[in-house]
């Protein structure tokens, strides 16, 4: 189960987003782009079991504009099946919808109000039938008000948040880790296949764990059944059978009120993690955070490790204090989770993106008509899978957090854009510019095309006659494809240096000048000695340098 679409309107930093989710969803974006908020709006409609008006208050409405409604509805893939009578046939749940409004008029106008629907794939409002089907009788149906519990449970959601508490993990809480890893154990557990042997005079017998279970909780309940006990039972049921207005001394059959012990899962609910520190056992709740988050994060890889399926994981910042060796090794974890469970996470970490499996990539940007949400349209073929294996490393990765990208084909222009943008006063990494050499010419439209497929904003430096081309018929007709990739909006720029930038500069500068810096820095490596030149500040930034800077200022 996972969803496979989320719309928000007016919730939080979110005014209207409507966005696709694949099974495992990395939203990746600037801070404040309103990741985290698209966790909390799914977490906030389907991570409780009792959400209603008091979920939510006029400070997570957008601009806390009073005007405005909250709506938050998620498309579950595989539908839910529901039927509110035994005999009656499933219907077919596709979105869950919730609304988060004012009444508009009576005594309760301007008092907040909560809606929830059950929708079919249509966006209609799911019926069902009125009354228990029977023979002869002509089937009534009425609207489905609300979503019962029954199709919630359904939808096992599990929130891991910044806030790495154990706490929220144990199987004590109703969305968590261990409480979905537990479930499934008592399953196991009551299934009368699952045997114990025991001995009992002389003679050994088979019996299901269950039933020894039950043997084992009354004797057990027959040692706490002191005096005191058995007045407080009989006390509780004689008063409550005169505030039902029943004689206590003639209706005890009427009322049959007693004490019985916790069922299995309530057992594994009250289970509880202990480190021993020395001589002293402590609560791993009362542990560091650091200790905390990892063992989160080792119950998460246990969730692997045991295969469970079916649930949606949210998670945000799974590298929160992780080195970056842990970081990869959390992500293929996350990835093996990811084959039979949903994983929806955000992130701030190129190790999380530095596989090529950028369709996974949810690209979260906030503008000036609100938070939006794409996905990459490039097909992630075998070919293109294995070239970005050998090209996108953490490093390159960066592109996917970059507000503006530049693309250049090696080190000599990474070197010196940075120390000729300081000349002007442009700080990239506070603008949120990143350069990315990708490795030669021919990597460029690749890497390219993957970033304009993600709206973001790119700029592309190349060469005309670059060492990675033989042929110049060839060379030719690829230095034209990466002009036409530029666009009328400045979102894609182009800038080329006539044969290579060591010769642009040269008729830049003119060729005396040239050889006097060549002169100052001798026996230096190419890409050493651009960024040596740059820093020379008796000579002019070249032209085309200051329109590559000019665009990642505006």
């Amino acid at each position: 189960m996972r969803i496979s679409n989320i719309k928000i309107k007016n919730f939080k930093s979110i005014e209207d987003l409507d966005i696709s989710l694949p099974q495992i969803s990395a939203l990746v974006g600037s801070n404040n782009a309103g990741k985290s908020n698209i966790l909390e709006a799914i977490r906030r409609v389907l991570g409780s079991a009792w959400v209603n008006a008091n979920s939510f208050d006029e400070n997570d409405i957008s601009y806390r504009d009073q005007e405005r409604e909250i709506e938050i509805s998620c498309t579950i893939d595989p539908p839910i099946k529901y039927k509110k009578f035994k005999e009656a046939k499933d219907v077919e749940i596709s979105i869950l919808s919730f609304k988060y409004t004012k009444y508009k008029r009576g005594e309760k106008a301007g008092s907040p109000r909560f809606e929830q629907s059950c929708l079919d794939k249509n966006g209609k409002v799911i019926t069902v039938l009125s009354n228990a089907p029977r023979k002869g009788v002509q089937p009534k149906f009425e609207p489905l008000i609300g979503i019962p519990s029954e199709i919630k449970e359904q939808v096992p959601l599990i929130y891991i948040g910044t806030n790495r508490s154990l706490q929220e993990q144990l199987p004590s809480a109703r969305y968590s880790l261990l409480r979905q890893i537990f479930t499934e154990i008592n399953v196991n557990f009551k299934d009368e296949s699952n045997t114990v042997t025991i001995n009992s005079n002389e003679t050994t017998s088979e019996i299901s764990r269950f039933k020894r279970f039950n043997q084992l909780m009354e004797e057990a309940m027959s040692l706490l059944k002191t005096d005191e006990f058995v007045d407080l039972e009989a006390s509780i049921k004689r008063n409550a059978l005169l505030q039902l207005g029943l004689d206590p001394d003639i209706d005890t059959d009427k009322l049959d009120l007693y004490f019985t012990p916790l069922d299995t899962m309530n057992f594994y609910k009250s289970l509880d993690l202990l480190v021993k520190e020395g001589d002293f056992l402590i609560s791993a709740t009362q542990m560091g955070e650091g200790v905390q988050n990892a063992i989160v994060l080792a119950i998460l890889q246990a969730f692997e490790e045991t295969r469970k399926k079916g649930a949606i994981l949210l998670i945000e910042e799974p590298e929160m204090f992780l080195h970056p060796q842990m970081q990869r090794s959390l992500y293929k974890t996350i990835r093996r989770v990811g084959a039979s469970n949903q994983v929806i996470y955000t992130i701030h970490s190129p190790h999380f993106l530095s596989v090529p499996e950028y369709s996974d990539i949810v690209m979260i940007k906030k503008g000036s008509l609100g938070t939006k949400g794409f996905l990459s349209t490039l097909e992630n073929d075998d070919k293109r899978r294995q070239k970005l294996i050998k090209e996108l490393d953490p490093e390159r990765g960066e592109l996917f957090f970059s507000k503006k990208l530049l693309l250049v084909e090696g080190d000599t222009e990474k070197l010196m854009l940075p120390v000729y943008a300081s000349r002007v006063d442009l700080d990239l990494d506070r603008v949120g510019a990143t350069i990315v050499e990708v490795g030669g010419k021919k990597n460029l439209l690749e890497f390219a095309k993957i970033s304009i497929s993600f709206n973001i904003p790119v700029g592309i430096l190349y060469d005309t006659d670059a060492s990675d081309f033989s042929n110049k018929q060839e060379e030719e007709s690829f230095n034209n494809i990466l002009d036409g990739l530029e666009t009328s909006d400045g979102t894609v720029k182009v800038w080329k240096f006539e044969k290579n930038f060591e010769n642009y500069y040269r008729s830049e500068i003119g060729e005396d000048n040239y050889q006097i810096l060549c002169q100052k820095f001798p026996n230096t490596a190419k890409p050493t000695r651009a960024r040596l030149i740059a820093m020379e500040n008796d000579y002019p930034i070249p032209k085309t340098i200051l329109e590559v800077l000019s665009w990642v200022k505006s």
